[in-house]
């Protein structure tokens, strides 16, 4: 059966739509962005050369500490909170964020690998899974209030629900397979009640891989597979194949 991905329309204002811009933009040369690693997240301010509400609404990064989604709530303190993943991307590989420990010190890929593994152990395996689904340039944001790693989107959250609640399966959880038997139904049944498929991301690695000492070179090694777990609706089969 072909595979195609779910795009449901929210009910919303047909004037609030804006158009998305997959990344954000700075001048030739500059961070135009700062941020600082709180432990849970980065937590990004507005300054003279860059708006944090122009952050969001390119590529929607981050929630506004003040807001349900984008920082729209105009309190004058409202900042945004970026994903460690998103603060990854934004820093070390578009090169548009700077972020800084609450010290004041500028953080390195080193010394920010260092202070994510402390929170998150499967931090490299994650932030592959980040890029290999924003390479094919779906939206990404948080999925922990599903139970999931991320929510992804085709044409941004303020116009769509999302696709696909993903799990990301570190080498440790494919040798030890018992949680997609275990806890894999309990998932689906939660992402079935907003209509969200289940996108399930295996991370393979080569033998001498060592999480701690990830670099953007070593994490290209990482290989993903895509599995799609998804209640077979025979009516709509039947349907598919008769229009074919």
């Amino acid at each position: 059966m072909e595979f195609v991905p779910h795009f449901k329309r929210k009910r919303s204002n047909s004037k609030d739509k804006i158009k998305i811009a997959p990344f954000p933009l700075c001048a030739e040369g500059q961070r135009g962005y700062q941020g600082v690693f709180t432990g849970l997240c980065v937590e990004v301010v507005d300054t003279e050369q860059a708006r944090i509400r122009t952050l969001h609404d390119n590529g929607c990064y981050g929630k506004g500490s003040c807001s349900r989604g984008g920082p729209v709530s105009g309190e004058a303190d409202e900042t945004l909170l970026l994903g460690l993943e998103e603060a990854c991307l934004l820093t070390f590989f578009l090169e548009v964020l700077e972020i800084r420990d609450v010290l004041g010190n500028v953080m390195d890929w080193n010394s920010y690998m260092q202070a994510a593994l402390e929170y998150d152990k499967d931090f490299p395996y994650k932030l592959a899974a980040y890029l290999y689904l924003k390479s094919k340039n779906w939206i990404i944001k948080s999925g922990i209030k599903f139970g999931g790693d991320f929510l992804i989107y085709k044409h941004g959250p303020r116009e769509f629900h999302a696709s696909f609640l993903v799990l990301v399966q570190t080498p440790a959880e494919n040798i030890h397979s018992h949680y997609a038997a275990k806890n894999l139904k309990g998932v689906q049944r939660v992402a079935e009640t907003s209509d969200k498929d289940v996108l399930v991301l295996s991370v393979n690695q080569f033998p001498d891989f060592e999480p701690k000492l990830a670099t953007p070179t070593t994490l290209q090694s990482l290989t993903i597979q895509e599995t799609v777990i998804r209640r077979f609706n025979y009516s709509a089969f039947v349907q598919t194949k008769q229009t074919k």
